[in-house]
């Protein structure tokens, strides 16, 4: 390793730190901490048990956290070098914008690998923690994911729960879709803004059911405020018991959907949240391409507007990402596409940009 590759290493892992632990106070600094606080005060939980609750929700931010602090010590690094003229001292050395870009990748790389590790092993472990602790927390878990379960408790019936959030405290799942199957096949899907479980019954509040035909067609649409079907299971065992698609690993949500695939089950939805587990890592990548680009462009970028440049970029991101995920969810793209959508688009835009800085 050269000795500016080494050089330019060691002011990114500076850099990423002071981002790491910027990004991780701004992002705790709200729902989470105000939580935290309530589990120490009001729940009877002791300071030890809140402060491990706190590093057992690390592992879910820093999946989105190491990706944009990455950024924000590309951009900070290289204005820095740019702002000193050591970028012109460079080029007239003959040292390419390409050649300098490469220990800043080789960088994110090692972020990559890491974020894969943060997402395929601490999250799984942690949120199995957690829900060991989850016994006596009140109000919504702490980890607000998406979550889905299957409920065969009713003969010849299959129903597969895909809840948005459990609010514990009131019993109540939110944003609740359900597909449910006879021997025959998808029956109807309900689609209900709230649900409850009482007296051996799921009661849905606010919604539609859509009744499905034997070839696969919507026959009938039915407005609701309440309906019930039976059930002999409770949401405190459903906690207990299932997984998110979020908490599974990579190789976990892979066999579900190819069982659920073998029960005749629609799985666009869960093959969208394995692509995006394959997609959001390699942001890092991205955003080193930006971020050197933008960062030569920035002379005398200082810290304020190197992380006004990263939370903006970073906002760009995720409206193209929500857009591939909104694409998907709605057919319109593949699940591998809408996922992937944010990352092709970034690569384009950060190739744009560098090839611009290489010629001017």
């Amino acid at each position: 390793m050269k000795v500016l590759d080494k050089y330019i290493l060691k002011q990114s892992v500076v850099n990423f730190s002071f981002g790491v632990v910027l990004f991780v106070i701004l992002v705790s600094a709200g729902d989470l901490l105000f939580r935290l606080a309530r589990l120490w005060l009001q729940e009877g939980f002791s300071l030890l048990e809140v402060i491990k609750i706190f590093f057992l929700s690390l592992p879910s931010l820093l999946i989105y956290i190491l990706p944009v602090s990455v950024l924000l010590s590309v951009l900070l690094t290289v204005g820095r070098m740019s702002g000193d003229s050591e970028i012109i001292a460079l080029r007239a050395g003959g040292v390419s914008f390409r050649r300098l870009m490469v220990p800043f990748l080789l960088f994110s790389l090692w972020v990559c690998a890491g974020t894969i590790l943060v997402q395929e092993v601490c999250l799984p472990w942690a949120s199995e923690e957690l829900k060991k602790m989850g016994e006596r927390v009140s109000g919504q878990s702490l980890i607000p994911e998406e979550t889905f379960f299957r409920d065969d408790s009713e003969p010849g019936i299959e129903r597969i729960f895909y809840v948005k959030t459990v609010d514990q405290e009131k019993s109540l799942l939110l944003g609740v879709v359900v597909q449910e199957y006879d021997g025959e096949g998808l029956r109807r899907i309900i689609n209900a803004q709230e649900a409850f479980n009482q007296g051996g019954k799921w009661v849905f509040r606010e919604g539609i059911i859509y009744e499905v035909g034997q070839k696969g067609q919507i026959e009938r649409v039915v407005r609701f405020e309440k309906e019930e079907v039976s059930t002999t299971q409770s949401i405190e065992e459903i906690q207990k018991t299932q997984k998110s698609p979020q908490e599974m690993s990579f190789l976990e949500l892979k066999n579900f959907i190819e069982g659920e695939k073998g029960r005749g089950r629609k799985t666009e939805k869960l093959e969208l949240i394995l692509w995006q587990k394959t997609a959001f890592p390699f942001a890092s990548l991205i955003f080193v391409l930006i971020g050197v680009s933008l960062g030569i462009a920035s002379p005398r970028s200082g810290r304020a507007l190197g992380i006004g440049l990263s939370i903006l970029i970073v906002f760009a991101y995720y409206v193209i990402f929500s857009l591939g995920t909104t694409l998907a969810e709605g057919g319109r793209l593949s699940p591998f596409w809408g996922s992937w959508m944010a990352n092709i688009v970034g690569f384009l835009i950060g190739e744009s940009l560098l090839w611009w800085k290489e010629k001017s």
